[in-house]
C-alpha cells in the first residue's frame, strides 16, 4: 500500500512579517495543495493522510474553503484529515460547519479508528480539541481492528528533552508500543524521523516554510507498506526554500555586505540574514535600507542585526573634551557603565554608534 503524508499548511496563515507578499504566499500555499493532490494522483497512491493544521485557524476564508473541497473531491482515494491545534475540532471548528467530500474522513473528539476493508488498513486518530490542550495524541492507543496494516496520525510534539513539558506530549516509548505499522506526524514543519523499535514515524515538515527559520519545510511523505516493512521517503513539492546566513560585520563595508548577500540570491528563497561581529565606530548598517535594496532578488528577505559597536577602538585621546563629538562620546559611555540591564546597554550602544556617525558627517537612513 502506497500512502502519501502531509501536514502544516496553515491555510489562509497573515504571514504579517512578509508585508504585502503575505497575499503572494497564501497564494503559494494553495499551489502546493495542488500539487500534492497532483502528486496523489498520478503516483498511484490509496491513501492521503492531513496530520493537522490544514487552515490557519477555524475561520478561513469561504474562497479557500471551496478550493480545498474541489481538490479533495478530485481524488478517486480516502483522505483522512485530523483536526490540528491550528484548526482545533472545538465548538467553532471549520469541521462542524463544512460538508467535506465523501471520500474524506474528519478525525473528531470521538472518533479513534477507521477502517477501509478493501485496503485491509485501519488508521487511528484522535483530533486536537483546544490550542491548550495537555494530553497527548497517543495515549493509550493500540490496534483494536483485525487488519493487515495499522496506521496512526498525532498532531503533536515528540518529547526529545529539548523542552520540558510540551503541549500534545509524544513520548518515544508511546510510539515504540503503539502497535503501529506507521504514524503520521503532525505540527513541526520540518520533515523528520522519529521512528521508534519496528514502528516508523515521521513529520512529513509543511509543505512550504511559514517561517523564516523553517529551514526544514517543503516535503510530505511518501510512505510504502509491503512484506519487508514500512519504507518512508520524503519527496520535494514546495518551491520556496528557507535558508539562513550570518554575515561577520567586522571590516566590511555595505558594499561588502551587499555582495555576500547577493550570493545567495535566488526568487524562490527566503533568507533570513544574521549580521553579528563588531562594526567599526561610526559605521551603521541599515537593516530596512538593506532590505529594500534587496527585495527584489528574493521571494523574501529579512536582516537582523546582532552586531555590536567596537567600542574598545574609541580612545577618548583622539576626541577632545570641548568638541561635540568628544563630549557626546563621553556622556554615552557614561549612560553605558550605568546601563541596569544587558538590554539597555545594548540600546545605548547602538545610540552611540549612530550618533558618532551623523556628528562624522555620514549619510544614515
Amino acid at each position: 500500500m502506497k500512502i502519501l503524508h502531509t501536514s502544516d499548511l496553515q491555510l489562509d496563515a497573515p504571514f504579517l512579517f512578509l508585508g504585502e507578499g503575505g497575499q503572494r504566499h497564501r497564494e503559494q500555499l494553495l499551489k502546493a495543495l495542488d500539487e500534492i493532490v497532483e502528486i496523489a494522483l498520478e503516483g498511484d497512491y490509496q491513501l492521503l493522510l492531513i496530520a493537522g493544521d490544514l487552515f490557519n485557524s477555524n475561520h478561513p476564508q469561504q474562497m479557500t474553503v471551496d478550493f480545498v473541497l474541489s481538490l479533495l473531491g478530485k481524488l478517486p482515494m480516502p483522505i483522512c484529515l485530523l483536526p490540528g491545534n491550528h484548526d482545533p475540532y472545538d465548538a467553532n471548528s471549520i469541521y462542524r460547519r463544512v460538508t467535506f467530500p465523501t471520500n474524506t474522513v474528519v478525525f473528531t473528539d470521538q472518533m479513534r479508528e477507521v477502517v477501509f476493508p478493501m485496503l485491509d488498513c485501519a488508521v487511528y486518530g484522535n483530533a486536537v480539541v483546544s490550542k491548550a490542550q495537555e494530553n497527548g495524541p497517543l495515549e493509550g492507543l493500540k490496534p483494536s481492528q483485525e487488519v493487515r496494516w495499522h496506521i496512526a496520525m498525532a498532531h503533536g510534539n515528540v518529547v526529545t528533552g529539548m523542552v520540558a513539558s510540551p503541549d500534545r506530549p509524544i513520548y518515544l516509548k508511546e510510539i515504540e508500543n503503539c502497535g503501529m505499522d506507521y504514524v503520521a506526524l503532525g505540527d513541526w514543519h520540518s520533515f523528520a524521523d522519529h521512528s521508534q523499535g519496528s514502528v516508523r514515524a515521521c513529520y512529513s515538515g509543511a509543505p512550504e516554510p511559514t517561517a523564516f527559520d523553517q529551514y526544514g519545510a517543503g516535503y510530505v511523505a511518501s510512505v510504502t507498506l509491503d512484506e519487508r516493512g514500512c519504507h518512508v521517503e520524503k519527496l520535494r513539492v514546495g518551491r520556496v526554500q528557507a535558508e539562513q546566513v550570518s554575515i561577520n560585520l567586522s571590516g566590511c563595508s555595505d558594499s561588502d555586505v551587499l555582495d555576500q548577500i547577493m550570493e545567495h540570491a535566488g526568487e524562490s528563497k527566503m533568507l533570513e540574514v544574521f549580521l553579528s561581529g563588531m562594526t567599526d565606530v561610526g559605521t551603521v548598517l541599515d537593516p530596512d535600507r538593506l532590505e529594500s535594496l534587496l527585495t527584489s532578488h528574493f521571494y523574501a528577505v529579512r536582516i537582523r542585526d546582532q552586531s555590536h559597536p567596537a567600542l574598545n577602538e574609541i580612545s577618548l585621546e583622539d576626541f577632545e573634551s570641548q568638541d561635540v563629538i568628544g563630549q557626546f562620546i563621553r556622556v554615552m559611555q557614561g549612560r553605558i557603565q550605568a546601563a541596569p540591564d544587558e538590554a539597555t546597554a545594548l540600546r545605548t550602544m547602538r545610540a552611540l554608534q549612530l550618533g558618532v556617525a551623523l556628528l562624522q558627517g555620514k549619510d544614515v537612513l
